[in-house]
């Protein structure tokens, strides 16, 4: 029998890997596995063990009817005898240790805020945690957004906010309380702890120094941290009590770690101030402090994975790991629709990639010199663990196959790579999703989908809404205009200063390529959505053409001018992305970019989806672009989904996403013209 066409429902089949994590012998791994449950309409992770020669077993379960378990972010002990790893067994986050040759799970903390961050001391006997506010109690008083006692206790709690930040919400998390990210020393024997930072600033992604005297973390203390945010690295030292600034950034810091030799910290990041839209590098400080130093000038591509899909849930962070003589630096980063892994070392020598083409890195660990253990993505995946041998490309091991089943019984289709040039000559990478089944003769509708960001990438990774998209009978053209990462740090910029300008005619000289060169493509019925910028792009395009039958516009910014203070990112966002424009003095720049202004230039039928606690792109913007389409005459209409954030169609509720689909897929249909084959 042959394969069937793949379902909305299928996304709740899939499963997902990540976040290997190789035992201090070399012999095993340990990673998450996260599913869907239709049921509860959630998501569960549990931690599996595998001895490199298969899938491996489960070491920790889902027992609880009434709770969608979340078990992340294993860490064997330096000794390899216990796992720790967070869980939400007992509400929020907590660390729970397991013995790795059997046992029951047993939870070693009990945080008020609970556990954000942690890491093993060398010696197996301390960790450094990272939570909110303070590790071991909680006020029985309520303080306000300044600190001050309210003088009202916890059984009269008013639920009134007072805010004095600047910075006082964020999509996914809604308006931040008073309690900052602190850094705690934890003895795991007597219980006790000793916060190391300074707790009117927040620090995060704690370490110790390979002889666990030393505590490395990041942070500020600018005034200006409201303003700006630039955070430096600092270093603790647990015997003298004294906190020394190591490294004083100016740009990103992130995923700091230690040499074996305690010599060097490599980190991820630039130098190129609070706000940039260019490549994150690899650099090098010695332990000493002193001047940092870029080590991947050679490698025009940001460090990180930035190739966005619907079918991928790797809860793993971006990690930086030293060879065992410390003298490379594994990493891994986007290069076009890739994610590939690479090494330098502390010379600033980059190794070509190490890891195939058309396939994605979403995380890694070595094993030893020779190999790593890569969860493992493309077209056809949401990733898998291999070993990869690290000194042939084409050598690897695969250990799990968890969608295997699910795959054997469905039909995706293959994308197909193209390159076209813009109208001033720039070259643009795409990929094409052909129907499935597909008849040779037949023409076909066609729907562009554009990604947000801009500052991302569509690329070689399984997308669910796509390849649906495709079984439903369409064209799907997915494209990277400029602006898009992975393909160096002058075509990343290029957008900054420039939005619905030659973004607009990479896009359009995109559907004019395949118009021009695939002859399957019904050029009556084009139809376009995205999401964030996509959806932004979406609002541009059908103010200024008529081209497309119908429109889907997701998550979307209509007026510049709005989002500059009710986004979370507003204020700096747009002050950046639009050339350093000023809210007051540069008001007719932002207008002139806004999609709202233009909107009697619209006649194309869309669609408005949009998530009630999107705090990104908020829903006043999904409710200007509505107000005005309607107004003016135009046929739309609004959906809005409660209880979710900007991340809806990755992460969000699966009912909402299967919801989410059907909408989106209704819009296009009841706009499609079912045409015979013109087959011979």
């Amino acid at each position: 029998m042959g394969k069937r066409a793949i379902t909305a429902e299928d996304l709740l089949k899939f499963k997902f890997v990540g976040d290997p994590q190789t035992s201090p012998d070399g012999t095993r791994v340990a990673y998450v596995l996260t599913q869907i449950d239709g049921e509860k309409d959630g998501y569960y992770s549990s931690i599996y063990v595998t001895d490199l020669e298969d899938e491996g077993r489960p070491y920790t379960y889902q027992y609880k009817a009434d709770q969608l378990i979340r078990d992340t972010t294993p860490k064997w002990s330096p000794n390899g005898k216990t796992l720790a790893f967070l869980s939400n067994r007992t509400g929020k986050k907590q660390i729970w240790l397991l013995p790795v040759d059997g046992g029951e799970a047993k939870p070693l903390t009990d945080v008020p805020n609970g556990v954000l961050e942690y890491q093993w001391s060398p010696d197996g006997k301390r960790m450094v945690i990272t939570t909110k506010g303070d590790a071991e109690t909680t006020s029985d008083t309520q303080t306000n957004a300044t600190g001050e006692d309210s003088g009202r206790h916890e059984d009269k709690k008013s639920d009134v906010i007072e805010i004095t930040r600047l910075r006082y919400k964020a999509d996914g998390v809604g308006i931040h309380d008073d309690k900052r990210k602190q850094v705690y020393l934890f003895s795991i024997e007597d219980q006790t702890w000793t916060r190391l930072t300074d707790e009117t600033y927040d620090f995060t992604q704690p370490s110790f120094s390979p002889d666990g005297k030393k505590v490395l973390y990041v942070g500020s203390k600018d005034q200006d941290i409201e303003e700006r945010q630039i955070p430096s690295l600092w270093q603790f030292d647990l015997a003298t009590g004294e906190e020394n600034l190591l490294y004083e950034g100016n740009g990103i810091i992130t995923s700091p770690t230690y040499s074996p030799d305690g010599q060097w910290v490599a980190f991820a990041g630039h130098n190129r101030g609070w706000m940039s839209s260019g490549n994150v590098e690899v650099w090098l400080v010695p332990t000493t402090g002193g001047k940092a130093h870029k080590l991947t000038s050679d490698l025009d591509h940001p460090v990180g994975n930035l190739v966005g899909v619907d079918a991928k849930y790797d809860t793993a962070v971006l990690r930086l790991i030293w060879s065992p003589d410390s003298q490379d630096i594994y990493f891994y980063a986007t290069v076009g629709g890739d994610c590939k892994l690479f090494k330098t070392n502390i010379e600033g020598q980059v190794s070509e990639a190490l890891t195939p083409a058309q396939a994605n890195v979403s995380s890694f660990d070595l094993i030893n010199e020779q190999r790593a253990v890569v969860v493992l993505g493309h077209p056809q995946s949401t990733g898998d663990l291999v070993v990869q041998d690290l000194d042939s490309v084409d050598e690897r091991q695969q250990l799990t196959d968890w969608n295997g089943p699910l795959l054997s019984e469905i039909a995706l289709s293959e994308p197909e790579q193209i390159k076209y040039t813009s109208t001033d000559g720039l070259e643009i990478e795409g990929w094409l999703l052909k129907p499935y089944p597909f008849q040779e003769g037949q023409q076909y509708p066609l729907i562009l989908q554009i990604h947000g960001g801009p500052h991302t990438a569509y690329g070689n990774g399984l997308h669910h809404e796509m390849q649906l998209m495709a079984a439903k009978g369409y064209v799907v053209l997915y494209t990277n205009p400029r602006g898009s990462h992975g393909y160096g740090h002058d075509f990343v910029r290029a957008v900054v200063g420039d939005y619905s300008g030659m973004d607009y005619e990479d896009l359009m000289a995109g559907v004019d390529y395949v118009i021009e060169n695939k002859d399957y493509v019904d050029t009556d019925q084009l139809f376009v959505t995205g999401g964030s910028y996509g959806g932004y792009m979406t609002n541009v395009i059908v103010t200024k053409t008529d081209r497309f039958k119908a429109a889907v516009t997701q998550r979307s910014i209509c007026n510049w001018h709005s989002f500059y203070g009710t986004s979370d990112i507003g204020y700096f966002f747009t002050w950046y992305q639009h050339g350093k424009a000023d809210l007051w003095a540069d008001e007719e720049k932002l207008l002139a970019i806004s999609p709202l202004r233009y909107a009697k230039n619209v006649q194309t039928p869309t669609l408005i989806v949009h998530s009630e606690e999107d705090l990104r792109c908020p829903m006043e913007q999904a409710e200007q672009w509505y107000v005005a389409l309607k107004r003016l005459g135009v046929e739309t209409k609004f959906v809005r989904f409660p209880d979710e954030n900007h991340d809806l169609s990755r992460s969000g509720k699966p009912q909402h996403r299967l919801e989410r689909l059907d909408h989106i897929i209704n819009w296009f249909e009841a706009r499609t013209e079912k045409k015979v084959s013109t087959q011979v």
